[in-house]
């Protein structure tokens, strides 16, 4: 496996001739990126303060091969055309994210996680043995500063357009022999980029901001000497975000722009309601931050967690154990219709924890051999809540149970739907409960001083189970339970129950019981590799690993049986090397992936179903380089290109138009050829920064950076309705720093040429008119930042 310093993390300089090494403990053990044959990148404190990071998503312009985004306050990323779109609550990633050594398993646990942070190590490629199940894409460590021992602090105050405040901070020292503290703290309040435009007569406030930003984040350690070679630290943690930060913005009608009158099919026909109540209203211009709304938007989210860690150094090993309890709960409300006519309403939340124990030895067996055993175990409870009320289901329901009569699935009756602004609520939702174990165990053994052997293996293990909540409800008049209305236990009996036998879902697809389980997975993914020395400055290596992504079940759909695991073997080789002294790095990477059993999502019957579908592969190449071009001036950069495709697949495109002697929605697309979601073909980041010192007055820091990416799809389908055009986004920053003291001054700009892109995309569904609506990202910002470090 490949190894490519990120550039843009190695401008700093530790003397006037050579670039710094930056040491990271991404293979569990601590060594420098240069020296080690890893898919990696690294990003230090002061390389994320250089570039005006303050939020992850910040870090994908700086990192090659990554697509990092927030969406409804999750947190998705994607490694080389790999990754999982977060389209309801309780997906799973397929990139491991751990802070302070623990696996994160809700992506919106994430992003309040970054701040206070020692440095950024993001992992690229399947990551089996060390990180284990779902680092199928790569692994991402979130380094959190540690207590010091001297008496240390910071303070930052961060001022910019949108209103926007933000102060962080931390102390750090001793209080008493052998025990040391670090408290850190964030809060940041903005308006929002986008306005929400109310009907006449609305109660809800006209010209009201959203996208905005108002939340808080602590985190204290606790560090203590048990002995000579022992240390035990315990780290609390809490967030909490009160605003309305989550907004869909409308990118287009879909298949409507792709099918000539599309809406007089039989697959289009069925928007049509949505659109017959949507039209009644304003509707928003896509792209456009000037949204059309009758809804009240919140987003209110809390996330506590405590982590215990012991390090000790016995007899030659040293012993690491992680033991940590997360509770996060996000909730939002808001809506995707995006008009001022009362359509639609969504509401999402999960109630999650997680408990987590892992335990890590290491050491040498000679002079030449070094190995690490671990274990772990993982457990995790969610229940999972995504509610889509729509005031035009009486028609769509109408016609529904006019086919079922027709059919003689149900008795003649007399169809008579009261036309109410209660119905419905479409629930999906429900829980899911996961136990994971898991043992591994790596070498490195040294054959010569220049040839090096890696081999290890994990072997994982987990049991799934939980519960199905996909109904439609009619709301309560005084805001108390909703009541049922499908599925009706008197037409279809077995829809509805407490056992796991005999469930029959109703026509629609509607049900209420258990999922078929549990189910139970299992994984050995092992990794060999060698690295070879040619010279003191030339690195050669190469390596084969095994990644796999965890099975489970399509909580909040009809589907109760779980699908199976993803898999994915890695081949990856390259170079890197160091020239002039220190002073230039050039390193070279190509990779193979062999992708298996994709979890994918197609129709059976217009229902959301999760299956495993066909192959794909993966392949590219990454040149980066970073050069001091002179003592003031240094330059990095970076060129990925990857072609990630579907080899082997046939999905059903359900909003296709069939032809007229299949089914409705049952048209089959053969994916050989398409490009995975979210994979651009090229990637190029571009850094340049100038260090000047003037006179004896001060240092002077002028930065400036480019990132730019091809095309993108967001469906297996490729369809231009869900797409985003090639684009690029400019950074800059000055910095002053005085000499002799303990404070510096910035100015910065992000996105200066303010460009309009989509970071996300998802398919609102057919009766909800099959429209993409997704997440803009940033306009352009700017800003003065104050420093202060005693």
């Amino acid at each position: 496996m490949s190894f490519s310093a990120v550039l843009s993390a190695q401008d700093e300089v530790v003397s006037i001739n050579a670039l710094e090494e930056i040491v990271v403990t991404a293979t569990r053990r601590t060594s420098t990126l240069q020296n080690e044959g890893i898919t990696a990148s690294a990003l230090t404190a002061d390389a994320l303060k250089g570039r005006s990071v303050t939020a992850i998503e910040d870090a994908s312009t700086s990192l090659p091969g990554v697509h990092i985004a927030s969406y409804q306050g999750d947190t998705s990323i994607y490694i080389r055309g790999i990754g999982t779109p977060a389209i309801i609550a309780g997906n799973d990633s397929s990139t491991a994210v751990y802070v302070d050594d623990v696996y994160y398993s809700r992506a919106a646990a994430v992003g309040p996680a970054f701040f206070d942070v020692e440095r950024v190590e993001v992992l690229r490629g399947p990551q089996g043995t060390l990180y284990g199940r779902n680092a199928t894409g790569g692994a991402v460590n979130i380094v959190p500063k540690k207590p010091t021992e001297e008496f240390e602090g910071d303070i930052q105050v961060i001022t910019g357009n949108y209103g926007h405040l933000g102060v962080s901070g931390a102390v750090s020292g001793s209080l008493s022999d052998g025990l040391r503290a670090r408290l850190a703290l964030k809060a940041e309040n903005r308006d929002g980029y986008t306005t929400l435009i109310r009907p006449a007569g609305s109660s809800l406030r006209d010209n009201e901001k959203a996208e905005d930003k108002k939340d808080l984040s602590m985190r204290l350690a606790l560090e203590a000497d048990l002995g000579e070679n022992t240390t035990l630290s315990l780290v609390g943690d809490y967030y909490k975000a009160d605003d309305k930060a989550n907004v869909f913005h409308y990118s287009s009608a879909g298949y409507a722009e792709e099918v000539e009158n599309w809406y007089a099919t039989r697959e289009g026909s069925q928007a049509v309601p949505f659109f017959l109540f949507r039209e009644q209203g304003r509707t928003t211009a896509s792209k456009s931050r000037d949204v059309y709304s009758d809804v009240d938007y919140w987003r209110k989210t809390e996330i506590k967690g405590l982590t215990a860690k012991l390090d000790s150094d016995i007899g030659g090993y040293n012993l690491k154990v992680i033991a940590n309890y997360k509770d996060t709960n996000p909730s939002l409300q808001n809506e995707f219709d995006l008009s001022d006519a009362f359509v639609n309403v969504y509401q999402r939340e999960e109630d999650h924890q997680q408990q987590s124990l892992e335990f890590q030895l290491s050491g040498d067996a000679g002079d030449r051999l070094s190995w690490i055993f671990g274990g772990s175990a993982f457990h995790e409870e969610n229940k999972i809540t995504n509610n889509i009320f729509g005031d035009f289901w009486e028609p769509i329901l109408i016609q529904g149970l006019t086919d079922l009569q027709s059919l003689g699935v149900i008795p003649t009756f007399p169809i008579d739907l009261p036309q109410t602004p209660l119905c419905c609520d479409l629930h999906l939702s429900g829980q899911q409960e996961t136990d994971a174990w898991a043992s591994y165990i790596d070498f490195n053994y040294e054959l010569s001083d220049q040839l090096t052997l890696k081999f290890g293996g994990r072997y994982s293990s987990e049991e799934r189970d939980g519960s199905q909540l996909f109904e439609l409800a009619i709301l309560s008049p005084t805001g108390g339970e909703s009541t049922r209305f499908a599925p009706n236990v008197a037409l279809f009996p077995d829809a509805v129950s407490d056992s796991r036998d005999g469930v029959i879902p109703d026509p629609f697809g509607f049900v209420v019981a258990p999922v078929n389980g549990p189910a139970e997975f299992s994984s050995f993914t092992p990794m060999f590799g060698v690295d070879y020395r040619a010279t003191d400055d030339v690195l050669v290596y190469a390596a084969i690993q095994k990644g796999f992504k965890s099975g489970g079940y399509n909580i909040g759909s009809t589907q109760r049986d779980p699908f199976e695991p993803e898999e994915i073997w890695s081949y990856e080789a390259g170079l890197k090397s160091e020239l002039a002294d220190g002073r230039v790095r050039l390193n070279m990477a190509a990779f193979y992936y062999d992708y298996t059993n994709l979890q994918a999502q197609e129709s059976v019957d217009n229902q959301p179903i999760i299956r495993n579908v066909g192959k794909a592969e993966v392949k590219g190449v990454e040149l980066e380089t970073a050069a001091l071009v002179s003592d003031s001036f240094r330059i990095d950069g970076s060129i990925t290109y990857v072609d990630a495709q579907f080899t082997e697949g046939v999905l059903t495109e359900p909003l296709r138009p069939a032809p007229l002697t299949q089914d409705p929605g049952s048209f089959l697309v053969d994916l050989d050829g398409k490009q995975l979601p979210r994979s651009p073909e090229w990637k190029v980041n571009v850094g340049a920064q100038w260090d000047l010192p003037i006179n004896d007055k001060g240092d002077l820091s002028l930065r400036l950076d480019y990132s730019w990416q091809s095309k993108i799809y967001y469906t297996v389908f490729n369809i231009d309705a869900a797409s985003e055009d090639a684009y690029g986004i400019v950074n800059a920053r000055v910095n002053w720093a005085p000499s002799n003291s303990n404070w510096s001054v910035a100015i910065f700009g992000k996105n200066l040429s303010d460009e309009l892109y989509f970071s996300n995309m998802i398919l609102t569904g057919t009766v909800y008119g099959a429209e993409f609506v997704g997440s803009l990202g940033a306009p352009r910002t700017f800003g003065a930042e104050f420093n202060y470090q005693f």
